[in-house]
């Protein structure tokens, strides 16, 4: 598991609807990190097939979206990059108070083996969060 963590100066309600416009996350991604994006449908069972800044094309499904806990979760389908036999992330939002939260993010890659290739694919995936970190706060703290 590959996790991070961030403070964002703003309401857990603003950051929630924020991840959850599913389409929105070309707008809101820095440094040109989604190049070009589709969407079908809205809310769970919608997905988003993205080309990132490296050429890589990835589908995400929003798996789940429990506003009351705080909770997304999402998954890669289709043909995964990076040689992933499977990835599934968790987003938890936490209420810190009326103008900050947290945002807890956790990403489970799945690979043969642990070797060099997977650490690679974990940095990969620990800039992405970090970059995904930035753009909210650029979109909710300005």
């Amino acid at each position: 598991m590959i996790r991070a963590v961030a403070d964002f100066n703003a309401s857990a309600a603003d950051v929630w609807d924020l991840l959850l416009d599913w389409a929105a996350i070309a707008d809101w991604m820095p440094d040109g990190y989604v190049r070009s994006l589709e969407c079908e449908g809205s809310g769970a069972g919608a997905v988003r097939h993205l080309v990132t800044g490296d050429g890589s094309r990835v589908s995400e499904r929003l798996d789940r979206a429990d506003a009351g806990s705080g909770l997304l979760e999402l998954s890669l389908i289709g043909r995964l990059p990076w040689g992933l036999l499977s990835y599934t992330a968790q987003g938890k939002l936490d209420s810190l108070s009326s103008d900050r939260c947290r945002l807890t993010w956790e990403g489970r890659p799945e690979m043969p083996d642990d070797g060099p290739e997977f650490e690679q694919v974990a940095h990969l995936l620990r800039k992405s969060y970090l970059k995904m970190f930035q753009g909210i706060r650029n979109e909710v703290e300005s």
